[in-house]
């Protein structure tokens, strides 16, 4: 059993992007449609899946607002061709086959980490398509995370080199360095290279916490000063796995499987 995840607005957003011309003409949208139903079509010839499904954000407020109001903030908005045609390219996808899920109220990623997470409990492959580095801490031997753009995986060896950690440390690094895209504060003076050097030596957060009065420099006084938001930041970065999703996983079988 090989299922193919794929995140949707994560590929939609991509192609939209890359397709030249005016964002806001018909046209435009016309033609990054053509491109994502051919994208997904090279995806199910190339990684031969027996399942698949599509995740999109269903928008509004979820449990991340709730913990931080400023979540996303100063995120664009979606080109109005696009948001107002969306259920257009859900259609198209779903006549490919492929079966597009929401859940009200949760982000994709979220729903997507769950359908993984239940894939590899139950002995399954997983194969996430997106370029969202988040989904990187999902990485594993059931669970792989494919670049479909530059066509290679983002698997251990690509996270080590890229953050200097491993897929289960990810989430520690990520949420200290912050992400301006998705307004996630971080803390101050922690980089990228800082935030792995930190996990490398102490291993978690919780234990960098605690010995934040042993690090020398601006980082150990970052630390003891935004302790409560480095909390809140990598639980903002952390990936839910316990979605209520209301679906089956014979009704993501592909026809031709």
């Amino acid at each position: 059993m090989k299922v193919l995840i794929i995140d949707g607005l994560n590929l939609v957003r991509r192609v939209y992007a890359a397709v030249p011309g005016n964002e806001h003409s018909p046209e435009h949208f016309d033609g990054a449609l053509d491109s994502t139903l051919n994208s997904i079509r090279r995806a199910l010839d190339e990684l031969t899946p027996t399942h698949a499904v599509c995740v999109f954000d269903a928008g509004g407020r979820n449990w991340r607002h709730e913990m931080f109001p400023d979540y996303k903030r100063d995120r664009p908005p979606m080109p109005d061709p696009l948001r107002l045609n969306l259920h257009r390219v859900e259609e198209a996808i779903e006549n490919l086959g492929v079966r597009c899920v929401s859940v009200p109220n949760v982000e994709a990623d979220d729903v997507i980490a769950t359908i993984a997470v239940k894939i590899a409990a139950h002995d399954g492959q997983a194969v996430i398509l997106s370029t969202d580095k988040s989904m990187c801490q999902l990485a594993g031997d059931r669970i792989r995370i494919r670049d479909h753009f530059a066509g290679r995986e983002l698997d251990g060896v690509y996270i080590k080199e890229k953050f200097g950690v491993t897929p289960s440390q990810l989430t520690d690094v990520l949420g200290l360095m912050g992400d301006k895209s998705l307004n996630i504060p971080g803390v101050k003076s922690i980089g990228p290279r800082t935030a792995a050097k930190l996990i490398n030596e102490h291993g978690t957060l919780e234990n960098m916490l605690a010995k934040a009065e042993e690090i020398p420099g601006r980082a150990g006084k970052a630390l003891i000063a935004e302790a409560t938001q480095a909390r809140l930041s990598v639980a903002l970065v952390r990936l839910k796995t316990d979605v209520s999703i209301g679906i089956n996983l014979n009704q993501l079988r592909l026809p031709s499987a």
